[in-house]
């Protein structure tokens, strides 16, 4: 009996200790970059983003990972151009407007950084990626009481085929107008929040 209790409270005490970061969409972005006939970038946004990291520093293999991201308001500054990606050709919004991630393992790396390998899904399809993650250090939240934030930025690379993003231009058969690679970046802002501030006593009459 007593060993069945000390086993609680250790899995009780290792869940505590799992700080729930809230990524803060106001100041979150997933920026991406394409090559456009070979030699030129073309760089955009792909929507707002909102996820959660359930981040344990003393056990970082039991931290997670979620974010979603709506790339149907993908955004790169030509109205034609933005249309063109919203449609059945490449990330066909109406039917898929948002792209989503879940970790499958995250692991300690260099100072301030995680490894991530988990699952994106885009276009209707899920494929495995991995990143390393950086975190800056906390700081106080200046405008939410008792709160901290703190910063994470990742960059990764995907091939748009796998994710059957294959448009290719009549004019050329070939990948000359926009590039497979396309590199995503991501800088968010993660916010926790903190116990309510106790209530100070009445003062006795």
């Amino acid at each position: 009996m007593k060993n069945l209790i000390a086993v609680a409270v250790l899995a009780l005490s290792s869940f505590a200790s799992a700080a729930e970061w809230t990524i803060e969409t106001n100041h979150a972005t997933a920026g991406f970059t394409v090559k456009h006939l070979t030699v030129t970038s073309v760089t955009g946004t792909l929507g707002s983003v909102t996820g959660k990291l359930s981040y344990d520093e003393k056990n970082v293999d039991k931290s997670t990972l979620t974010a979603s991201i709506e790339v149907k308001d993908l955004y790169t500054g030509n109205p034609k151009r933005d249309d063109h990606l919203k449609s059945p050709d490449f990330f066909d919004v109406a039917k898929h407007p948002t792209a989503t991630f879940t970790s499958t393992k995250i692991a300690a790396g260099a100072p301030n950084k995680l490894k991530v390998e988990g699952n994106l899904t885009m276009h209707g399809v899920t494929k495995p990626v991995s990143f390393e993650a950086e975190l800056s250090g906390e700081v106080d939240h200046p405008m939410i009481p008792n709160a901290k934030a703190r910063a994470a930025t990742a960059s990764f690379t995907v091939n748009r085929d796998d994710f059957g993003l294959n448009w290719q231009s009549k004019a050329t058969d070939s990948y000359f107008v926009v590039g497979r690679e396309v590199k995503v970046d991501l800088n968010v802002e993660l916010v926790k929040m903190g116990a309510p501030a106790a209530k100070a006593a009445p003062a006795k009459k």
